[in-house]
């Protein structure tokens, strides 16, 4: 006998005693704490996955057209070194746009093979897309010349980067100095809180303690800024840096960058940490048991590695006087003299490898997209003013020598 149920039955049925209820394909809590998977692993799980596109919905948000990376340049050779930048920019694949200052005495116009200024100022225009912002060249006692290819400027001329507060068009200005090796993205930078400016500190620097017990914090170092652009404060530290030229009381190591930047917002100032965003080529040279100022850990609790350092790193700054700067070649005594100290294995290590590799690596771009090739190497005896002969190591000078010159 059959039972089958058709559908106008089944209807009635459910209009006088109600639809059955589905069964939940969600587990209960009660079924979850029998699982082997805790119920709060799942929550977490899904907390996680809710920052995460929120995140990215933050970040999809952002208008990147209001936020620019500054540099700049003073002679044929800085510009060539800001467009390395840019092109390491590109290549990591930042958003935000570009802003190169230059000498209002260049121009685009290429007027010989030989004008490789103007060709390297189109290249920046045309093919890295930054847009190009006269300026009148800085120096320690006012307006100043650019140098060329073959005369380089004054290292005085630093003073010119503080013109990134002039960007007022921009919502906030990263600044980074050309003489870099750039390994990261650092837009996420452009996000931090709202203030006036942050830096990185020079921990390279020798601060003499106040006591025993309360050191003075270092200085900090302008060769990467997070800056909200302000004429204001463009304003005070050139009327500052004016009135430093006429008062007897200040030293000339009073009137560069750092000092304004330092007398300034020393006190204010978001401090990044140096550790990743400002490592310098010299520490690859210290001591495997003196990394402790750019680690931020005593060295007893912490083993250097050198390769590890160099991985986390954002970007590594050329410095270690008075070995020349990567754009010019290095004299055989010098490279003896200053080159890391590899104690074992034949002569190579981690810190020589990676730091050879560095200046290699920069000259091989400077080539290969500036077409210039590098300044000859000086005589040796004359940078370090001493008789032309490999020293022992006792006489090797500090990496960190670069402090009171603002490298």
């Amino acid at each position: 006998m059959s039972f089958d149920i058709d559908d106008e039955d089944r209807e009635h049925h459910y209009r006088q005693y109600g639809r059955p209820r589905k069964q939940s394909t969600l587990p209960s809590l009660a079924s979850l704490r029998r699982s082997r998977i805790p119920y709060y692993a799942l929550i977490a799980c899904g907390l996680f996955a809710l920052i995460y596109l929120l995140s990215g919905r933050q970040e999809s948000a952002v208008d990147w057209k209001r936020f620019a990376y500054s540099l700049y340049a003073t002679d044929s050779h800085s510009l060539c070194n800001a467009i390395l930048v840019m092109d390491s920019m590109r290549r990591l694949g930042t958003k935000a746009n570009t802003v190169l200052l230059y000498p209002q005495q260049w121009d685009t116009t290429v007027h010989s093979k030989m004008d490789r200024t103007s060709q390297l100022l189109g290249m920046a225009r045309d093919t890295y897309k930054a847009q190009l912002y006269p300026i009148q060249l800085l120096g320690e006692n006012g307006v100043t010349e650019p140098g060329t290819l073959n005369s380089e400027s004054g290292w005085d001329t630093s003073i010119t980067k503080l013109l990134a507060f002039d960007l007022i068009f921009y919502d906030r200005v990263i600044h980074l100095d050309s003489d870099i090796t750039l390994l990261k993205n650092l837009d996420h930078l452009f996000l931090l809180p709202k203030t006036p400016i942050a830096m990185p500190r020079a921990y390279w620097s020798d601060v003499s303690s106040k006591s025993d017990d309360q050191a003075q914090p270092w200085p900090l170092t302008s060769l990467l800024m997070v800056l909200e652009p302000s004429r204001t404060e463009l304003r005070y530290m050139l009327e500052t840096l004016t009135s430093w030229r006429i008062d007897s009381n200040f030293t000339s190591g009073k009137k560069y960058d750092m000092d304004l930047l330092n007398y300034r917002f020393g006190s204010s100032a978001l401090v990044l940490p140096q550790r990743p965003y400002a490592l310098l080529t010299a520490e690859f040279r210290r001591p495997s048991h003196d990394h402790s100022t750019y680690l931020g850990v005593p060295d007893a609790l912490v083993r250097w590695d050198a390769q590890k350092a160099f991985d986390e790193a954002y970007l590594v700054h050329f410095s270690d006087w008075p070995l020349p700067k990567p754009w010019t070649m290095w004299p055989p005594e010098g490279l003896a003299e200053i080159q890391p100290n590899c104690t074992g294995g034949g002569g190579a290590c981690a810190e020589r490898r990676i730091w050879k590799g560095l200046y290699e690596d920069f000259r091989k771009k400077r080539k290969e997209v500036c077409k210039i090739l590098s300044v000859p190497a000086p005589q040796w005896s004359l940078v370090v003013g001493k008789p032309s002969a490999v020293s022992s190591t006792h006489d090797i000078p500090s990496p960190y020598d670069t402090a009171s010159r603002g490298d």
